[in-house]
């Protein structure tokens, strides 16, 4: 029996040479160092800079008066992104209160400009100024009505311009409601945002 065992400890023992053995031939290693992942960039420059833009500035407003303002969207960045416009909101407010606005049945300290005027926005797409065809309507309407948010997934590849243009007028309604404006003031504020495509 010690002499079955002896041989079984002596082969296991020859195997395990052989196996460790086999192992030292020939083989082969590649190296894979140096991964490297750089994040791209999203900016969106607005009329050529990154700060506040303000388009209009308007004061002794009447009817018959037609403004027009144009944004310059640019993607500066490097990675392309689709532009939506957020944070709209039209802030009417009564200025003086004359005899005609009153005459005209207004409070005093109501601001109705925003109901007054009429407001175009669309994507420019030659940022001539002037809805053309190809051009996208976003919103048309007195600012009173706009949303205060509209996806427009204007896309914009890296390096890439476009143009929205704002139209504001104020054409004249029948009978005293004009009156009812007199020296109110509306501020149209909003957000324009680049956000990453998939």
């Amino acid at each position: 029996m010690l002499r079955i065992v002896k041989s079984l400890l002596t082969i296991a023992a020859v195997a395990a040479i052989a196996t460790g053995a086999t192992g030292a031939y020939f083989s082969d290693a590649e190296t894979s160092n140096g991964n490297s992942f750089i994040s791209g960039t999203l900016d969106l420059n607005l009329d050529g800079g990154n700060t506040n833009v303000v388009k209009f500035n308007v004061s002794n407003m009447k009817p018959g008066n037609d403004l027009i303002g144009t944004w310059e969207i640019k993607n500066v960045g490097t990675i392309p992104g689709y532009v939506d416009l957020k944070n709209i909101a039209i802030v009417n407010a009564g200025g003086v209160f004359t005899d005609a606005e009153n005459d005209a049945g207004d409070a005093a300290n109501a601001g109705n400009l925003g109901s007054l005027l009429s407001l175009t926005l669309f994507v420019d797409n030659n940022g001539n100024g002037s809805p053309d065809v190809g051009d996208i309507a976003i919103y048309t309407g007195t600012p009173d009505g706009i949303a205060s948010a509209y996806n427009q997934n204007i896309l914009l590849a890296a390096d890439a311009t476009s143009h929205i243009t704002a139209l504001v007028d104020w054409s004249a309604h029948a009978g005293t409601l004009d009156n009812t404006g007199q020296g109110d003031t509306m501020n149209l504020n909003m957000t324009f945002e680049l956000g990453q495509t998939m």
